[in-house]
């Protein structure tokens, strides 16, 4: 009678194991796989239309555009490239921006920031988001300057 108690429950597992990992690869590895599809054309329209001597991908920001972010290498200058799926390539000199670093620094408690990254929603800008008690604040700071321009408070 153990035996089937245990061969059940073994049972029950590996069903919901597979479930999990179904649910996984229909959700999480469905929007990696479009992230990643939006990052390729990005890539290569940069070294189209710009042709930098390094790239590095950053992370795609998703504001009223969705941009890929790269730091590239161009003539001996470190420059964050801003690369949206249509229109003009953005680019800032590295030296010029601030740190995302320096602006957690001002922003407040790091152990309630959920992510930190550069975007372009017409400018150049620094997104941080934090948890609060009720939801998410998502506050944009400038690129250049690292002053304080809005929040966005989800609850």
């Amino acid at each position: 009678m153990n035996w089937k108690i245990v061969l059940g429950l073994v049972g029950f597992i590996l069903l919901v194991t597979l479930i999990g990992t179904g649910i996984y690869q229909f959700t999480v590895a469905e929007a990696k796989d479009r992230e990643q599809t939006v990052v390729q054309g990005a890539e290569t329209r940069l070294k189209k239309e710009i042709a930098p001597d390094e790239i590095k991908f950053e992370h795609v920001f998703n504001g009223e555009t969705q941009y890929s972010v790269f730091t590239i290498q161009q003539d001996g200058e470190a420059l964050r490239a801003f690369v949206p799926k249509k229109g003009k390539i953005e680019t800032r000199r590295v030296a010029d921006g601030m740190k995302i670093a320096d602006v957690i620094q001002k922003a407040g408690n790091p152990a309630n920031i959920v992510s930190a990254k550069y975007g372009f929603d017409q400018r150049a800008l620094i997104e941080i988001v934090t948890k609060t008690k009720s939801g998410y604040d998502y506050s944009y700071y400038t690129y250049q300057e690292g002053s304080f321009l809005k929040r966005l408070r989800i609850n």
